[in-house]
């Protein structure tokens, strides 16, 4: 049995999960940021803002959209980075 149809299906299920993983971890930097008043923290969460709708945008019109991806890469790269940066300066 084949579940070709299926496949645009568990795309979108995948960026709705993606979605949400960076939603949490935008939440949490930017209440922290707030609270502790690091620009690093703001910046991270700012970054995952952006993979937050790029996540949301490609699962709600699915098909291959190179310059979303590239963007939600280089945005979940630049949130590691920063988040990486701020662990190591405290």
């Amino acid at each position: 049995m084949s579940d070709r149809g299926l496949q645009p299906e568990r795309t979108a299920l995948a960026w709705q999960r993606t979605g949400l993983s960076a939603a949490v971890a935008a939440a949490l930097l930017l209440r922290t940021g707030f609270a502790a008043g690091s620009v690093l923290d703001l910046a991270a969460g700012g970054c995952a803002v952006v993979v937050v709708v790029l996540c949301w945008l490609t699962a709600r019109r699915p098909g291959t959209r190179p310059w979303r991806l590239r963007v939600s890469a280089g945005a979940a790269c630049v949130t590691a980075l920063l988040v990486t940066v701020r662990l190591v300066c405290e």
